[in-house]
């Protein structure tokens, strides 16, 4: 991991864990945020959000909040982005390659928004 990225968990060290969400404490300390929201199949097969991609307003920390009703799919990118961190990608570079990539199939990525907190991305993200 990079300095300054809040913790990516795991329920297990298998490669088929799912991800966990974040502690509150982690959420309430990132203030502006940018992100992209990730819509796929979630868990019950159907289409929806999966999850959220975010970038601190410094441009230095960022992360994927799964979205709760799509946890095998959103832990599959929240594993890719821990991988791409382990490969010395940074947090900005990350962002702007979802942002940039042209998705065709598995998933759509809407467009750069922002929110107020990384709290508040969570609570959108597990309302959806």
């Amino acid at each position: 991991m990079t300095v300054g990225t809040i913790p990516l968990s795991f329920s297990s060290a298998s490669a088929f864990a799912v991800a966990e969400m974040p502690r509150s404490s982690d959420l309430e300390r990132e203030r502006r945020v940018r992100f992209l929201m990730v819509s796929g199949r979630q868990d019950d097969g159907f289409w929806g959000p999966v999850g959220a991609m975010w970038l601190s307003e410094d441009r230095r920390r960022g992360g994927f909040l799964v979205n709760p009703y799509a946890l095998w799919n959103g832990s599959e990118i929240a594993r890719g982005y821990r991988g791409a961190l382990a490969r010395g990608w940074q947090a900005d570079a990350i962002f702007g390659y979802w942002s940039d990539e042209i998705w065709r199939g598995s998933y759509s990525v809407d467009e750069d928004q922002r929110a107020e907190s990384l709290w508040l991305l969570a609570e959108l993200v597990n309302a959806l």
